[in-house]
């Protein structure tokens, strides 16, 4: 830019006739100007990027959730769009670390995050948001799919078994949920979805809705 500048006002305020050379020069520095603005522009679109991103899985992180949950919520309000927010919860994590090694750990966690990518859809917004715990807001889910829904994602994780050199590693989650609609506060769904999640694991079930329990064992 001020190389841009400099060549500008290089010349006196005179009615001389640019040259061609000062054309050229002055065409090379606005391609430099673009090329600086542009490079600088993906550096800010990287750097906010992995300001939302978990290191570990490549899944958003609280923060990136946070965000896109209240814009969910936002367009709720505005649209009356129905969904869900569902939380797992990794149940006895400490002791596969303790066991196995962090390393392990990390290994299960990023399995976990995988089968999540792999058996959401892609409109979900996957999150990791503590050490073993998962969130999954799902836009554009009625009510009476989240049986079927929570079922199914419950049996995959539950069913997951992570190898580690030469042992087999079982996976075991608790899940919960709770329904948003217009005008839900994303501060009290987080709440109630993790609150439905804790019940599951103090009952010692897999997956609670409502009234119904599917998949009970021993966490």
């Amino acid at each position: 830019m001020f190389r841009l500048r400099r060549i500008a006002y290089s010349q006196p305020c005179k009615n001389k006739p640019i040259t061609d050379k000062q054309i050229i020069e002055l065409l090379e520095a606005a391609a430099l100007a673009e090329q600086t603005l542009s490079e600088q522009h993906e550096r800010i679109r990287y750097l906010e990027n992995l300001s939302i991103t978990d290191e570990l899985t490549s899944l958003l992180n609280r923060r990136g959730f946070q965000l896109e949950l209240d814009r969910t919520l936002n367009r709720a309000t505005r649209t009356g769009d129905k969904g869900v927010l569902v939380i797992c919860d990794m149940n006895h994590f400490k002791s596969i670390n303790d066991s196995y090694g962090h390393m392990a750990g990390d290994c299960v966690l990023k399995e976990v995050a995988k089968t999540l990518v792999k058996h959401c859809r892609k409109s979900d917004y996957i999150a990791r948001l503590s050490g073993d715990e998962f969130a999954i807001l799902m836009p554009h889910t009625a009510p009476d799919r989240v049986e079927a829904i929570m079922g199914k994602l419950s049996k995959i994780l539950n069913s997951l078994i992570v190898r580690w050199g030469q042992h087999e590693i079982p996976v075991s989650v608790s899940v919960g949920h709770e329904n948003y609609t217009a005008g839900t506060n994303p501060n009290q769904l987080l709440h109630l979805a993790d609150k439905s999640m804790y019940l599951n694991k103090g009952n010692q079930i897999a997956c609670h809705l409502g009234t119904k329990y599917i998949e009970k064992r021993t966490l």
